[in-house]
């Protein structure tokens, strides 16, 4: 839960009506099953061919797959299945290319009829976002409006002294892996998502030391969508963005 320090209660109201329910993210390397919650390792797969490709027809980067009957309960999104995300496999991690985020209501948890191993594995690049396989866990949580968004400054601008303004700052970068709640942008935020075309943030992998985790130099990376596509389950226009220092 998030706490104001005391010599800042007088902006209690204000931060409140910006609070937002989200799920934090905590990695544990280790092999896992594949309906489970995980960074890398081997996605759900029930045959090769459902492994998805890119518009040029070559594997797509396995990133993360979310069990949501695994996770705390968010406004909006659905309560089982698996979410798996993919992005581009090149150099750039996909930077300005489609995304795909694949949603499998219904799984199997039979092991046998279930591939162990990413059947693309030897043609993905070497240079991946992270460096071990992952157990994903949720934490469940709220949010204020991060300082790294362009509507902070409305909320701090009756503040002069420069200390409590950056002590603020600092407060609420609320970096870290997460699923709602709001971005934390490591450069300049993204249009779809400032523009409320795409405001719900899906996921964000953040810098992780236990999953040798990031993007770049100190980056990380977001999924936006609409929020009534969410409503609906329909997964088929993600928008993914990353940045680094």
């Amino acid at each position: 839960m998030f706490e104001l320090p005391e010599k800042f209660a007088y902006l209690k109201e204000t931060i409140a009506a910006t609070m937002r329910p989200t799920n934090i993210l905590h990695y544990t390397p280790a092999a896992t099953k594949p309906w489970e919650s995980k960074l890398g390792g081997c996605p759900y797969l029930e045959r090769p061919e459902d492994y998805p490709l890119d518009d040029s027809g070559d594997p797509m980067m396995f990133l993360a797959q979310i069990n949501l009957s695994e996770m705390p309960p968010l406004k909006d999104f659905p309560t089982k299945g698996l979410l798996q995300f993919y992005i581009v496999n090149d150099e750039y991690y996909g930077l300005e290319q489609p995304c795909k985020v694949i949603y499998r209501e219904n799984y199997l948890t039979d092991e046998s009829q279930l591939l162990k191993e990413n059947p693309y594995q030897k043609k993905i690049r070497r240079n991946l976002p992270f460096e071990r396989e992952c157990r994903i866990t949720f934490e469940a949580g709220e949010m204020p409006l991060p300082s790294g968004d362009e509507r902070f400054d409305e909320l701090i601008e009756t503040i002069e002294d420069e200390s409590d303004r950056e002590e603020l700052w600092n407060l609420f970068a609320q970096e870290g892996s997460r699923m709602g709640g709001y971005p934390c942008f490591v450069q300049n935020s993204v249009v779809v998502y400032e523009s409320g075309e795409k405001d719900v943030l899906l996921l964000q992998l953040d810098c992780d030391d236990e999953a040798g985790l990031m993007f770049g130099d100190c980056g990380n990376c977001q999924f936006f969508m609409a929020a009534e596509d969410l409503k609906n389950k329909d997964f088929s226009d993600v928008f993914y963005d990353w940045a680094c220092c």
